[in-house]
């Protein structure tokens, strides 16, 4: 029966750490869609499309967005230090249920 709950609790974990690292790379995908948009709206500035005032307006709402998805991917991480979603032990499972380990 104790290794039947050990066994269970490793698959929690296991789900969790997946759900975290999903939703981690997800805030991640947003970011470097958001930081794609501003690097073509510099280039637009550069290349005389947008005004100064054009370019420092969008420039501020990417400043705003990227801090929020800035704070909330760290806090994400914290609770996946936190939850040992780092650990040797919980990748090596997820290695072995993929079929990756050696």
């Amino acid at each position: 029966m104790l290794v039947y709950r050990t066994c269970k609790q490793k698959k929690q974990r296991l789900r969790n750490a997946q759900n975290i690292f999903t939703e981690i790379l997800e805030i991640q995908k947003r970011r470097e869609l958001f930081q794609r948009g501003a690097n073509e709206m510099m280039r637009r500035y550069e290349n005389g499309y947008l005004t100064k005032k054009q370019l420092d307006s969008t420039l501020h709402v990417w400043y705003i967005t990227e801090s929020g998805l800035r704070e909330q991917v760290t806090k994400i991480y914290d609770v996946a230090y936190e939850q040992k979603c780092f650990d040797e032990e919980l990748n090596e499972s997820r290695r072995t249920q993929k079929g990756d380990a050696p």
